[in-house]
């Protein structure tokens, strides 16, 4: 079985649990089962694949979220309790209860922040610290726009969750996971909402 989440500039697989992503479609002939939220890509897919199956047409999930991203769906399908931080370009966050979706919120991702900084001044056109310690002030520039960016997320983050559970995901997850003491970085995690709705299907 082939897994295939289609994101804005990439190609994520998952085959026989082996994960990779390419940002062209590279498998042909294959029976995929995909998610997308890039219509020219599904496009590419689906010309090299043709019995692709879009697993958006089946999905089940009990939310009252209006536009709720397929990608997000996916994230949060097999978590019953606890909060769900999918860290790309953007980071969403959601509210899982009782295997129920109570909404969420949506931030711009760790590298959308960085860029945003040369539209301020070129001297904040600076690569962030990663290492930047969010419990001490900051005494220099590259510090102080590292704490401004990744301190608003964590804390944002900390003010949502409080003492639920937080799973992470997405390419800047398993950096905001160590931040939190109750949580679990979960790579495959949109592909395990995948793998749960095909047997649903089945």
């Amino acid at each position: 079985m082939i897994l295939c989440d289609i994101g804005n500039t990439h190609f994520h697989f998952s085959k026989n649990g082996y994960l990779f992503n390419e940002k062209v479609c590279s498998l042909k002939n294959e029976k995929i089962y995909f998610i997308s939220v890039n219509d020219k890509k599904t496009k590419e897919l689906l010309k090299k694949n043709p019995k692709s199956v879009n697993l958006e047409n089946f999905v089940k999930f009990d939310t009252t979220y209006q536009g709720l991203g397929i990608d997000r769906i996916m994230a949060c399908k097999t978590i019953e309790d606890g909060i769900v931080v999918d860290a790309g370009s953007a980071i969403t966050i959601d509210i899982m209860f009782a295997s129920s979706h109570l909404g969420g919120y949506i931030l711009p991702g760790i590298q959308t922040l960085q860029d945003s900084y040369k539209n301020i001044s070129k001297v904040l056109d600076i690569h962030f610290n990663m290492d930047v310690d969010t419990k001490i002030i900051p005494i220099n520039t590259k510090d102080a726009i590292s704490f401004g960016a990744i301190g608003m997320v964590l804390n944002f983050i900390e003010k949502i969750a409080k003492d639920k559970k937080i799973y992470f995901t997405g390419g800047d997850g398993q950096y905001l996971c160590k931040f939190f003491d109750n949580s679990i970085y979960i790579k495959d995690l949109v592909f395990r909402g995948m793998q749960k709705t095909i047997q649903e299907i089945i």
